[in-house]
């Protein structure tokens, strides 16, 4: 049976994310519980927002855009990871530069041994890595706390800096409701 994402929504365009205009894809479902986690809401996986891969790339691709860049988050990417790289294999067309935003470390990712995993990192540009921890907040970088790693696989010159950056939120209007976007400060 193939592995499905629970899909919480998709934006575009998001700027604060990563550089560009980048589209966002936000996925539910995560069993970390990670204290202060930024989207409590999106830690529930719900199977009535369930899609393929294929599903998702094909609604991006419907609607025409054309992102500088991809940023990937939840809930927990990494939840089902055979959905999230055979998403990450359909998006790659659209963007290579595909950031990941994960509450596992990379040497646990690498450590899984699954096949799945090691093929999404390699399709990944940036991934941010390891548990949010609210007191290790310093309010720097495109990270959430002072111990999460970011790892640049492809494209270095675009994200020299990241760990210091400036934070930056970024306030839409999305399905009836104002959404906050980006890495809030402590």
């Amino acid at each position: 049976m193939e592995e499905k994402l629970s899909l919480a929504r998709m934006y575009y365009p998001v700027t604060v994310l990563g550089p560009g205009e980048r589209l966002g894809i936000w996925l539910c479902g995560c069993s970390r519980g990670c204290e202060g986690c930024i989207s409590p809401e999106l830690q529930h996986y719900d199977a009535s927002r369930e899609f393929s891969a294929q599903e998702i790339a094909g609604m991006i691709r419907a609607s025409g855009l054309h992102p500088d860049g991809i940023t990937i988050s939840g809930g927990e990417p990494f939840y089902h990871p055979k959905a999230l790289n055979e998403l990450l294999k359909s998006l790659i067309s659209l963007s290579d530069d595909i950031i990941v935003f994960t509450g596992y470390k990379l040497s646990e990712l690498k450590g899984s041994g699954l096949e799945a995993v090691d093929e999404a990192l390699g399709n990944i540009a940036v991934l941010i890595d390891g548990p949010y921890e609210a007191e290790l907040n310093d309010g720097k970088g495109l990270r959430g706390s002072a111990n999460q790693n970011i790892h640049v696989f492809k494209h270095p010159e675009r994200y020299a800096g990241l760990e210091t950056a400036e934070r930056k939120l970024q306030t839409v209007y999305h399905n009836g409701r104002l959404l906050t976007i980006g890495i809030p400060e402590p």
